[in-house]
């Protein structure tokens, strides 16, 4: 019996991490790629780039080709072999000061992929600024499908998340998003901030430095003034280098053992952090956005706005200090409105900067952004040449005979083998098959519930376009 050919087209996407934002971005485009396009899909560990040679899919999906020297290197390496490379953007909301600002890891500063998918209006404009003349028209606006989660996602519970917290007797949460302020004790620091303040780059650490301090002091005077409520303090997710598994200082761990501080790295989701909390802080973070989806109270911990930032600040209530910092805890538990002190034309702002920052706020930024790719799939070539790729070897050499002897007490105490405990703790990516089946799960129902299945199953993708652009 002669087997049938197996025409499904084949899409590899690759993340550096099994949860977390790359992940989220990713997902809800995999879900309308294998539900509806009947494309295969895939996920790999970022550093298994001999499976493009393995496995000869037809598209590459990158959360994005610039945050990551890999995400770049994939996308060449793609490309160069003839595989179609779809990317999104993990950071859009930015003001970029310079065309190396804005490219990253991405030192050739051209477009790899098939279409350069921006966040908002004011992203598609800084892209236009740093895109040669034929590659803009691949620039559109889709929004920041890793935010739509928090529309088609059904909330946790708040009872299972105090519970996995260890926190259950806890009335009031105070969640606080971290900086990424451990940067400045990694090696890599001066490249980490080479463009944070170009014209004085130690003077920009050492503020930087202060600011930590600060940030530190506030949330330490809060935590010991307030033994009833459960500070939340949240690791940001990109803090790490791969080579420096032992935590540099940053503004939360200090403060870990305070009975009613839980620092949390990667254990519980980002949304479900927003979702227990009756606050929601941060330095300087994008989270406010979610936080704004959620409908919870946000307060920036900065005594000093004056530095290159976007807007979304403006917001969120400021705590100067420490005594700002109280007075708005304090107004939190006497009223459970401590929004009273914001004006009304803040309040009222604060849809005018998700618009400008993430686009849309509807849920369906994925759909946008696959309204785009599903035009692509008619170019996949029917031929590649996906060639050997020595150094591909070596790296899944490394991961398949190491993780053998990999002994993660052993590796931290040896500095040539610090970099490989990401690896080994990340290659099989933990955990993405359940998030990912929970993600498919609410986006099915979420597609019903809007009615936009029907376009989906019938491939009417400008009448979903249309209907897309109305709301």
């Amino acid at each position: 019996m002669v087997r049938p050919i197996d025409l499904r087209k084949k899409l590899l996407a690759f993340v550096d991490n099994s949860l977390g934002r790359d992940t989220e971005i990713l997902l809800p485009i995999t879900f309308v790629f294998e539900k509806y396009l009947n494309v295969e899909v895939k996920f790999k560990f970022i550093w298994d780039l001999l499976y493009i040679k393995r496995w000869q899919p037809d598209i590459i999906l990158l959360p994005n080709i610039r945050g990551h020297n890999l995400y770049v290197e994939i996308a060449n390496f793609s490309r160069k072999s003839g595989i179609m490379v779809l990317a999104l953007d993990s950071e859009g909301n930015f003001n970029p000061n310079n065309a190396q600002h804005y490219w990253g890891y991405n030192y050739q500063q051209k477009s790899i992929q098939e279409w350069v998918t921006c966040w908002s209006q004011k992203a598609f404009e800084y892209a236009k600024k740093f895109h040669e003349k034929e590659d803009q028209k691949k620039i559109v606006i889709t929004g920041a499908t890793g935010f739509d989660r928090y529309i088609f996602m059904p909330k946790s519970s708040k009872s299972k998340t105090l519970t996995q917290l260890k926190a259950t007797h806890y009335q009031m949460v105070i969640g606080y998003a971290g900086w990424a302020f451990g940067k400045l004790y990694n090696s890599q620091r001066n490249h980490s901030f080479k463009n944070f303040f170009p014209e004085n780059r130690m003077k920009g650490l050492e503020w930087l430095e202060g600011q930590r301090l600060k940030v530190r002091d506030m949330l330490k005077s809060a935590i010991e003034a307030n033994p009833d409520v459960l500070f939340v303090l949240k690791k940001h997710p990109k803090e790490d280098f791969e080579d420096q598994p032992i935590e540099g200082l940053n503004e939360m761990n200090e403060l870990s053992h305070y009975s009613n501080v839980r620092y949390v790295k990667n254990e519980i989701s980002i949304e479900e952090l927003i979702n227990v909390s009756n606050i929601w802080t941060g330095f300087e973070t994008t989270t406010l956005f979610e936080a704004w989806l959620y409908n919870k109270p946000t307060i920036i911990l900065n005594n000093d706005t004056n530095f290159p930032r976007t807007e979304h600040y403006k917001g969120s209530l400021i705590a100067k200090n420490i005594e700002e910092f109280q007075a708005m805890i304090t107004k939190q538990k006497e009223t459970k409105d401590l929004e009273q002190l914001l004006e009304k034309k803040i309040l009222g702002k604060r849809k005018t900067l998700i618009e400008s920052a993430i686009g849309f706020q509807d849920g369906c930024n994925h759909l946008r952004a696959m309204y785009f790719f599903q035009k692509s799939i008619v170019n996949i070539k029917d031929s590649k040449n996906v060639s050997l790729n020595m150094r591909h070897l070596r790296l899944y050499l490394l991961m398949k005979i190491g993780r053998f002897f990999y002994k993660k007490r052993l590796f931290i105490q040896l500095p040539g083998f610090r970099k490989s405990i990401y690896v080994f703790e990340n290659r099989a990516l933990p955990g993405l098959e359940q998030r990912k089946e929970k993600v498919y799960t609410a986006l099915d129902k979420f597609h019903h519930k809007k009615g936009l299945h029907h376009f989906l199953n019938e491939n009417k993708w400008e009448s979903l376009w249309s209907v897309l652009n109305k709301n």
